[in-house]
């Protein structure tokens, strides 16, 4: 569903930076495609705001402001959001946030980063404080030989159904030991917008009909990325996380076009992508959390 022109000959420095505008792609599709969405983007700052409760659905990002600004910027933002009385949002940074020292900033003005949020929320994605690393792999060089290195009877079905959404739910709120409500906020997205319909495609994968896997595709800022990679514990080791990045990506490079494929990591992820050929970039991502109350 993406409209932006396909990224092509990218430097890894290019690439590095798609990372960051495939995901303001994706918060502008969320407040474009969810009723009362909100999109606010200037020069200095951008955020969105939506109702599923889940701090992805609320963020700011692509922030440039001054020293003198920053802590009226913070101040301003917090009010923004508690008018509208989100329980959170995220503050999304990278190599291109300024004021350089915003995250200290973020921080005594009470938001807390990757590492305190596994502690508090998501105990299953393993992350520290300097935040995520950023990978790319070019799509026409990924190693597909991984597809085949999945157990016989493991298949990726793409959600069509709610049955599928909900087991991409359950497999999604397990692996990484989130609350439900943080789960079901995508299920109240994709519901809302119709399955089949959102900007995202959601795919679970299924061991002896068991759901184990899941993955999201989105296509944006010129690449292909993907979010909500995960499998379950008992899963894990057999080819299954390898396998269920790959088949999206094969069908964004197929059937769309697309060149190279981004993504942010947790630290458990990075091997298994290397494994199918992507690779780190000096680049990092880290989200801050601002909770109400």
């Amino acid at each position: 569903m993406a409209t932006d022109p396909i990224l092509g000959d990218a430097t890894d420095e290019q690439l590095g930076l798609a990372v960051f505008e495939n995901l303001h792609d994706l918060f502008r599709s969320m407040a474009n495609n969810l009723p009362n969405g909100e999109l606010a983007e200037s020069e200095k700052l951008s955020r969105h705001y939506t109702f599923p409760t889940n701090p992805m659905f609320k963020g700011v990002w692509n922030t440039r402001l001054s020293d003198s600004e920053a802590d009226a910027a913070i101040e301003e933002t917090i009010a923004w959001f508690g008018e509208r009385n989100a329980p959170y949002f995220f503050w999304w940074t990278g190599p291109e946030t300024t004021p350089t020292d915003l995250p200290q900033r973020l921080q005594a003005h009470g938001l807390i980063d990757m590492a305190e949020q596994q502690k508090e929320l998501a105990a299953g994605i393993k992350q520290t404080e300097l935040g995520a690393p950023c990978m790319v792999a070019e799509l026409g060089k990924i190693n597909e030989s991984a597809l085949a290195q999945s157990p016989g009877n493991f298949v990726v079905r793409e959600v069509a159904n709610e049955a599928e959404l909900y087991d991409f739910k359950k497999v999604f709120v397990e692996t990484y030991e989130i609350p439900e409500w943080a789960g079901q906020a995508w299920v109240d997205a994709t519901r809302t917008i119709g399955i089949g319909k959102t900007p995202w495609r959601m795919f679970v994968g299924y061991l002896q009909d068991e759901p184990v896997a899941t993955n999201m595709l989105f296509n944006g800022g010129g690449v292909a990325s993907v979010y909500a990679v995960a499998t379950i514990p008992s899963a894990r080791g057999k080819g299954i996380g390898g396998a269920i990045t790959l088949k999206p990506l094969i069908e964004a490079r197929d059937r769309d076009g697309y060149k190279y494929a981004v993504l942010f990591s947790t630290e458990m992820g990075v091997r298994v992508y290397q494994r199918i050929g992507f690779r780190l970039t000096d680049a990092r991502i880290n989200r801050y959390l601002w909770r109400s109350g």
